[in-house]
């Protein structure tokens, strides 16, 4: 969530934080700066794809949409590798779960609320997949939370509640914030599945492709039930470049950086991307959209990222800090 997030997370780049594929590096060299930054500005601008596409498209379209594109891409990067797919009807169920709680329903649930958020803001609140990722693993008992990590999601809980403040009186905008909110326990619950049920089955890549086209599996019949056919010819030419470019940046090629990242600098040092996302959606509103976010929304969005600062660097048994983190990191997939 989003993100990703991946979220996505999102997203998402949940399933599979570890991966074998070549050495972690203790520090981000220029390679890896590049590939931070456009794996950013990739999750980042998926809130403006969004808006755009809902213009024209229903929540659920734009969520079958991406699956369906960015299954593809991803199926297609595992075939050009001669990578087999997941095996086993007991993994390709627990991959089902997870593109359900992790990407069709989080997904869904956020392109709904942008109905009514403007996409920054969305961008802005999707920055506690972290905080919310750490409450689900403390209450599972793979984590614990330190007076310190306390005060982080305390703080970014303030941090929404700020946002919301002014809209206390438009029931429906306090209500889409709300989804958005959930939808980061959802990136929170996919994230510690995975790590416990899904992780180190199969190469990261294969999971990813198996999560993605079992969300698209999820969305394309109940966006045929739910929302009616849409006849494609009939779309504006935007509202396609928008489907595409979230299927194939926003999902697909996003978990391919993900994982590049994650195996040169690890999954810890990958999770900047937390900070950088909110900052790519808010400008990216701003600029294309004409967005303009209240000081209340900035505060609290200044809140909510010095609260997942806290909780996520509160010291604690290193392995379990970093496959949390790890799991952190899809966000923000949006």
């Amino acid at each position: 969530m989003p993100p990703s997030a991946p979220d996505p997370a999102a997203a998402h780049p949940t399933a599979g934080a570890r991966s074998t594929a070549a050495p972690s590096v203790a520090s981000f060299g220029p390679q890896e700066a590049v590939l931070l930054v456009v794996l950013s500005l990739m999750w980042g601008l998926s809130f403006l794809f969004m808006e755009v596409a809902l213009a024209e498209l229903g929540p659920i379209w734009i969520v079958a949409g991406r699956t369906t594109v960015g299954g593809l891409v991803v199926l297609s990067i595992l075939l050009l590798r001669r990578m087999p797919l997941p095996r086993g009807a007991g993994l390709w169920g627990r991959l089902a779960v997870l593109g359900l709680i992790n990407n069709a329903a989080p997904w869904t649930m956020l392109a709904w609320a942008q109905q009514t958020l403007p996409s920054g803001l969305a961008g802005l609140l999707m920055a506690i997949v972290p905080t919310s990722t750490l409450v689900v693993a403390s209450v599972v008992g793979l984590e614990r939370i330190t007076p310190r990590r306390l005060a982080g999601l305390l703080l970014a809980l303030g941090g929404v509640g700020v946002i919301v403040a002014d809209d206390i009186e438009q029931p429906g905008r306090v209500l889409a914030v709300g989804v958005v909110v959930l939808a980061t326990v959802l990136y929170a619950t996919g994230a510690v599945f995975a790590k416990s049920r899904v992780s180190g089955h199969a190469p990261p890549l294969a999971l990813a492709t198996g999560q993605v086209l079992t969300a698209a599996a999820f969305a394309v019949p109940v966006a045929l039930i739910v929302e009616g056919p849409v006849a494609v010819t009939g779309l504006a030419g935007v509202t396609i470049a928008s489907v595409l470019a979230l299927g194939t940046f926003g999902t697909g090629l996003a978990f391919l950086a993900f994982y590049t990242l994650v195996a040169r600098v690890g999954a810890t040092n990958a999770t900047l991307t937390t900070y950088l996302i909110p900052i790519v959606a808010v400008i990216a509103g701003a600029v294309v959209l004409d967005e303009r976010l209240g000081p209340s929304a900035l505060l609290g969005g200044v809140l909510i990222l010095i609260g997942i600062w806290l909780a996520q660097r509160a010291p604690g048994p290193p392995r379990r800090r970093a496959a949390v983190a790890g799991a952190d990191d899809r966000h923000t997939t949006s």
